[in-house]
């Protein structure tokens, strides 16, 4: 099998245009010009250059007047050429169609590398959307706190404010319970005042002789 290098030619321009003159009726040049644009890595075929790229034939050459006698100057092969021939024919078959065989395997890549990326691209979609729910959920848990925060707060005060309320009621029954005692003493001190003046009163009464 005879191994066929292939090349590419590397196209540095993006387009080549084309200018191409022709006279009306009148004598004026009319100008007009095409664009043709070229991909980079991709050879093109232009419809004007398609038979100088196909193979040297001329059809004169097999000519026959007379089909029982064949012209001796036909064209010929020997069956030695015609096999070795026949042999780099059927390996340059075999190695364009295994090229076209990897451009398809090749095509069938980008497909899945498109796929590829569109999956990730999905994939990222639903994990921004997983973070924006988790944020929701996290701000949900804070104000939770925060409320449980404010509740302690609340009944901590609620504690604090019966305390005082309680310590307040507490004070004013002492308060009014010394008031009371107070009262006490000084009615015990009134009438224990009163019985030592009327002592007082009886004694000078008998130092005097009065009755």
């Amino acid at each position: 099998t005879t191994a066929t290098k292939t090349s590419t030619t590397k196209t540095t321009k993006p387009a080549v245009t084309t200018t191409s003159s022709t006279s009306n009726s009148n004598g004026a040049k009319l100008t007009t010009s095409t664009s043709q644009i070229l991909v980079p890595g991709l050879s093109t075929i232009d419809p004007g250059e398609i038979s100088e790229m196909l193979p040297q034939f001329d059809a004169s050459n097999y000519d026959i007047t007379d089909p029982l006698k064949p012209p001796s100057n036909l064209p010929q092969i020997s069956e030695s050429d015609f096999d070795a021939g026949m042999n780099t024919y059927q390996g340059a078959i075999r190695a364009l169609k295994l090229t076209g065989t990897a451009f398809d395997v090749t095509r069938e890549r980008f497909t899945t590398e498109g796929k590829k990326a569109k999956a990730f691209g999905a994939g990222v979609k639903a994990a921004t959307e997983f973070e924006k729910v988790k944020a929701d959920y996290l701000d949900h848990l804070t104000q939770l706190e925060t409320n449980t925060q404010k509740e302690s707060g609340l009944s901590l005060a609620k504690s604090r404010t019966q305390f005082v309320q309680d310590m307040a009621t507490e004070t004013e029954a002492e308060m009014t319970e010394k008031l009371e005692s107070a009262k006490v003493g000084a009615e015990m001190a009134k009438l224990q005042r009163q019985d030592k003046q009327s002592k007082l009163d009886e004694f000078r009464k008998q130092l005097t002789g009065e009755k």
